[in-house]
């Protein structure tokens, strides 16, 4: 069975962190000029989900209202994916928040995860969530977040007919338990950092294969009957070839565990267009199909 081939399309990456942000302002790759364009692309390569950040610091700058402007460019960004067959799954956070939040305590403060966050969710969902394909609220989770923190993302985000994943690194295994009663489906973020500055040849690419193939099934375990999907897998090479044959070796471990008996849904690649913070995506920063589009998809198979 063929897993579902998605790209991300972060905040970093894309439109960069915005001077509202606690972390800009940054530089993007481009796509606020070039979305339209972007979007056909992907559909062309043959990405079919793409998993894009509702950037907070872009839509609530300030308490309160959404910005109209960004409101409005992330509904045609929304549409025009749909009107192509782009599936969108919705990160609402991926690392930044607006420097408003970051003064009230940060999302880890419990004033913060009570009142702001699922007002925030909450306002996303009514705007955008009749066109999502799915929740992935977090894009990844980690040991900061309280309890009350996803419960009322869980609570704000399901009913609908978009699942709603937990999406976690696969070093945190061992809290998926703590998820499995609020979730749809389980999400991992795979890392292979041991390779980021190496050549590897096919002896290390194996291994890594082997170990990708591992975590898969451990994740699966872990999920007890739950979906999986893997949530982010970055290359983390700055040689594109080199980044071309370790996506290999994730569609190798993932077809593998499906082979197993794994039911694994969607992939999710990162990036799916190059940017200051990764250099090597499917699409390069001037819009050339990458080693690593050859190696994940389909056509490749």
């Amino acid at each position: 069975m063929a897993f579902i081939r998605g790209a991300t399309l972060t905040t970093a990456t894309t439109f960069g962190h915005a001077d509202t942000s606690n972390l800009g302002p940054t530089a993007g790759n481009g796509f606020y000029q070039r979305w339209p364009d972007d979007l056909a692309l992907l559909r062309d390569l043959g990405i079919t989900d793409i998993r894009l950040t509702f950037d907070w610091a872009r839509l609530q700058p300030k308490p309160g209202d959404f910005d109209g402007d960004w409101s409005d460019r992330f509904e045609q960004i929304l549409a025009a994916s749909n009107a192509i067959g782009l599936s969108v799954w919705a990160t609402l956070h991926d690392g930044a928040e607006p420097r408003w939040v970051t003064n009230e305590g940060g999302l880890h403060d419990d004033t913060v995860a009570e009142k702001w966050w699922p007002r925030f969710a909450e306002r996303v969902a009514d705007r955008f969530g009749e066109n999502i394909a799915g929740w992935i609220p977090f894009a990844g989770i980690d040991d900061q977040l309280s309890a009350t923190g996803w419960r009322n993302t869980w609570t704000t985000l399901t009913g609908g007919t978009a699942p709603v994943v937990a999406a976690l690194g696969a070093d945190h295994l061992d809290a998926v338990d703590d998820y499995l009663d609020t979730s749809d489906i389980i999400g991992i973020g795979l890392a292979h950092g041991e390779l980021a500055d190496s050549d590897p040849d096919d002896e290390r690419l194996d291994q890594l294969r082997v170990r990708l193939h591992d975590a898969i099934s451990a994740a699966a375990e872990a999920a007890a009957g739950h979906q999986l999907i893997i949530s982010q897998f970055t290359p983390h090479h700055d040689d594109a070839d080199v980044a071309g044959q370790i996506v290999g070796a994730l569609v190798s471990a993932v077809t593998g565990a499906i082979a197993d008996g794994v039911d694994l849904g969607a992939v999710f690649l990162d990036p799916a267009i190059a940017g200051p913070d990764s250099p090597n995506g499917l699409l390069s920063a001037e819009r050339a199909a990458q080693p690593a589009s050859d190696a994940y998809l389909p056509t490749a198979d």
